[in-house]
């Protein structure tokens, strides 16, 4: 009798559709997860490592024998081991100076293995060559002559060629190993990078054996991390907005219980007055307050899958590139399910021991 009561429809269909939310979000990111992950298990085309010293706080401060590239050529058969020297030196240009990092290394070599595009030639000689991001911020251009200063010791060089990698050597001066020498004595590099094809990477486990114990081994690129932690960010976005919504749930909760008290209140008095327990109302209307939850729950679980992938289906339609196929797992519309009636419970317990707890005398017949 009471669920036949106006307004009960409504109520359940605003309950399906803040569930229809969550399950149209989860199904949604379960699809980006699964992606991410296949992304994340594809075998690369090749690795690159570094070796450097294990007391270390950054590249810069590493310091690595130069015959360890010798080793590296040995153990691994690798694409190239290039051992590089990094530190910051104050670049001068005109009336300006500012820090800069400068990375000493065979320049041919380093630019095969970024991929780089060159405005001018490889810096040979006293020579440099420029990041692209840094000659826009400093003004150089090929053909300038630039200082370079460390610890008092300053360094012509002639600017040979603008470069692009696209990646943080953009901001960097690349020069040859003998102006890196001249600005510093030290004859060790700062790290050793080396790459490996296809296939090669188990012998990094031999490499592992033979190296000295201050010098370590670091992927450059890696991936399954990278994606586990864009995951992790998604997750953690996502519970922060479920909790947004189980909060409204609760609220929805509150006032579907209160209307029904208020419009049910002729009933609960008649109940008083033959004799009904406060404990038989406050079952009552707890068990009303449930099955409109949990009708709307299972509701919104339906409306949300389906219509996320009835849209996904007809954007596949529209465009073909459009590749996104939403899926709920059984432990998921099982959470949401108990989180919601949970939330439904928290909300209505106000408004039912509030009533319950009213003198029969004080409900209108």
């Amino acid at each position: 009798m009471l669920l036949r009561k106006r307004g009960t429809e409504e109520s359940i269909l605003a309950i399906a559709l803040l569930i229809a939310i969550l399950a149209s979000m989860t199904s949604v990111v379960n699809h980006l997860n699964s992606q991410a992950e296949t992304i994340g298990n594809l075998p690369s085309s090749g690795e690159t490592f570094i070796l450097l010293s294990k007391d270390s706080a950054s590249i810069t401060d590493s310091r690595v024998d130069m015959e360890l590239a010798n080793l590296v050529s040995n153990a691994t058969d690798p694409t190239y081991a290039l051992p590089q020297k990094i530190f910051y030196a104050r670049l001068v240009t005109g009336s300006n100076g500012s820090l800069a990092l400068v990375r000493g290394v065979d320049v041919p070599t380093f630019l095969e293995a970024r991929h780089g595009r060159m405005n001018g030639s490889a810096a040979e000689g006293m020579q440099a060559n420029v990041g692209e991001l840094l000659a826009r911020l400093a003004s150089i251009r090929v053909g300038d002559q630039i200082g370079m200063d460390v610890d008092n010791k300053l360094v012509t060089v002639e600017v040979a060629g603008i470069i692009q990698t696209l990646t943080q050597s953009d901001t960097e001066i690349i020069v040859p190993m003998n102006v890196a020498d001249l600005l510093s004595e030290d004859n060790r590099a700062s790290i050793i990078e080396f790459a490996l094809s296809d296939g090669q990477y188990a012998k990094i486990n031999k490499l592992r054996e033979v190296l000295p114990s201050d010098v370590t081994i670091v992927s450059t690129q890696q991936t399954q991390v990278f994606i586990q932690d864009i995951n992790n960010q998604t997750v953690s976005f996502f519970n922060l907005w479920s909790i947004a919504v189980y909060a409204i749930v609760t609220a929805a909760s509150y006032v579907v219980t209160t209307r029904f008290t208020i419009e049910s209140s002729n009933e609960l008095a008649m109940l008083r007055t033959l004799g009904g327990k406060r404990a038989l109302l406050f079952t009552l209307v707890l068990t009303f307050t449930f099955t409109i939850f949990f009708l709307g729950s299972f509701l919104g679980l339906a409306i949300g899958l389906a219509g996320t992938q009835i849209v996904s289906t007809v954007a596949r339609w529209a465009w073909r590139s459009f590749e996104v196929m939403p899926f709920l797992e059984i432990q998921q519309t099982t959470q949401i399910v108990l989180f919601a009636l949970a939330a439904s419970i928290l909300g209505s317990i106000y408004p039912a021991l509030k009533t319950v707890l009213k003198t029969y005398a004080e409900l209108p017949l």
